[in-house]
């Protein structure tokens, strides 16, 4: 678990020290999630949707090439067709 200290301004405001901000990849104007656990404050990204917290999970799964993908994808087709004649 990271930790840091961080410090409140006269603004209630709080800096996100930066290998934070890169370990979570937080972007300029994305909301985060606080959540207050008993004496404990939690403070994580909100993801904005299920794409963006899928997108690159199946990457190279397929092909790393356009062209193996789409050998691949042939080759499903084709399987397909198989079992429906």
């Amino acid at each position: 678990m990271e930790q840091a200290i961080v410090k409140v301004s006269s603004k209630r405001q709080i800096t996100l020290p930066a290998a934070v901000y890169k370990n979570l990849r937080i972007q300029p104007g994305q909301k985060l999630l606080l959540e207050v656990k008993g004496d404990k404050i939690i403070l994580s990204p909100q993801i904005r949707s299920y794409t963006e917290l899928f997108a690159g999970s199946l990457k190279d799964t397929y092909g790393k090439t356009r062209e193996e993908i789409d050998a691949y994808v042939n080759q499903e087709r084709d399987a397909w067709e198989k079992t429906l004649s």
